[in-house]
């Protein structure tokens, strides 16, 4: 376990600063339960400042702050990595040989990023009073357009253009499945 924790967390760190190089690097590395509790704790955060947000305004009470993290767990250990399945089948065609475990895997860690906003964002939250949602939520998740681009293109051998279409649709799916949940 503690040999797997060191490239955890610098594959974590370098998702944000140079994703094509830890995807080409790293992926292989971390045990994919690792890969998918980063976009579970990515949503988790993510969903409890929506959830928080709505507290401070009135319009929500504090359990429905709970509910938001719990939610936003599930969402991420269960529809993210469905989604890089689909992303998977999709790739499939392009006679990709990357397996369907290291594409999920790749496609969770994605959420890096949005992890560590989402940690920023509690503590701004909660230290400063801020509503943290849009400010850190939402620019953790597109922040993950990035690596998720890079994903496809060295799932593709290249191929930038499908990257940026697909990561759009999936990016468009998050954010628009999110909002449904905030009542936005």
């Amino acid at each position: 376990m503690e040999t797997a924790k060191k490239p955890f967390i610098s594959t974590v760190l370098s998702m944000m600063v140079s994703p094509a190089r830890a995807i080409k690097t790293s992926v292989d590395k971390i045990p994919w339960y690792f890969s998918v509790a980063v976009s579970g704790l990515a949503f988790g955060l993510f969903f409890f400042q929506t959830g928080l947000d709505l507290y401070k305004t009135g319009q929500k009470a504090f359990g429905f702050a709970l509910l938001s993290a719990g939610t936003g767990l599930a969402y991420g250990l269960l529809v993210i990595p469905l989604l890089g399945w689909l992303l998977w089948l999709v790739l499939k065609m392009t006679k990709s040989d990357k397996t369907m475990t290291w594409t999920i895997s790749s496609f969770c860690l994605s959420y890096s990023g949005a992890m560590i906003y989402g940690i920023l964002g509690i503590v701004f939250s909660l230290v400063f009073g801020w509503k943290t949602a849009i400010a850190f939520g939402i620019t953790g998740v597109i922040w993950a357009t990035g690596p998720i681009i890079a994903t496809i293109r060295e799932v593709t051998k290249g191929n930038s253009t499908l990257g940026i279409i697909l990561a759009t649709i999936i990016g468009a799916i998050v954010l628009f499945t999110w909002s449904l949940f905030a009542g936005i």
